[in-house]
C-alpha cells in the first residue's frame, strides 16, 4: 500500500472518532461521516477549491469519479454539507494523523534527535534571552550597554 493510501485510509480512520452534529436517526441517504472528512481532505490534496464540483459533474456524465477511484468515496458531499458537518470538528483529532504523515514522508527521519524527538527550525531572530538566566551552551552577546545577556 503506498503512502496516500495509506494516509487516505487514515484520514477514513479518524473520521470515525469525530462527532456527529446531525441529530437524530440519519436517512439512509446521508451522506457517511467518513465521505465528508475524505472530501475535504481530497480538496487540498489537488489543490483545487472546485475539485469536488467537478467530480461531481464527471460522476453524472461518466458514472464515476476520481472521488470515487481515488479517495473512495461513496457520495460527493456538497462545500456546505463539508463546511456545516466539520466546522465543529476539534482540530486535536487529526493530530495523530498529522504526525502519521510526518513519519511516513521518510526524509523528515534525519531530523530526528535527542530520544527520537523531532527538530524543527523556528522562524525567527530570538525565542528567548535573558540577563539572569544563563548555561554554559547558551548563546551570549553582548548589548550596547555593555551587559552580557544569553
Amino acid at each position: 500500500m503506498g503512502l496516500i493510501s495509506t494516509l487516505i485510509g487514515a484520514v477514513g480512520a479518524v473520521s470515525a472518532s469525530l462527532p456527529d452534529p446531525r441529530k437524530g436517526p440519519l436517512r439512509e441517504d446521508a451522506y457517511r461521516i467518513a465521505d465528508i472528512v475524505v472530501s475535504a481532505f481530497s480538496l487540498f490534496f489537488v489543490g483545487s477549491p472546485s475539485f469536488l464540483a467537478y467530480q461531481r459533474r464527471l460522476e453524472e456524465g461518466q458514472g464515476r469519479s476520481n472521488c470515487q477511484t481515488l479517495f473512495g468515496i461513496t457520495r460527493i458531499p456538497t462545500d456546505a454539507t463539508i463546511r456545516q458537518m466539520l466546522d465543529g470538528a476539534p482540530p486535536g483529532a487529526f493530530d495523530a494523523l498529522f504526525r502519521q504523515a510526518l513519519d511516513a514522508a521518510g526524509p523528515l527521519t534525519a531530523f530526528r534527535r535527542l530520544d527520537n524527538r523531532m527538530l524543527i527550525a523556528l522562524d525567527g531572530t530570538e525565542h528567548f534571552c535573558s540577563r539572569k538566566i544563563q548555561c554554559p551552551r547558551c548563546l551570549h552577546r553582548r548589548r550596547a550597554d555593555g551587559e552580557e545577556e544569553c
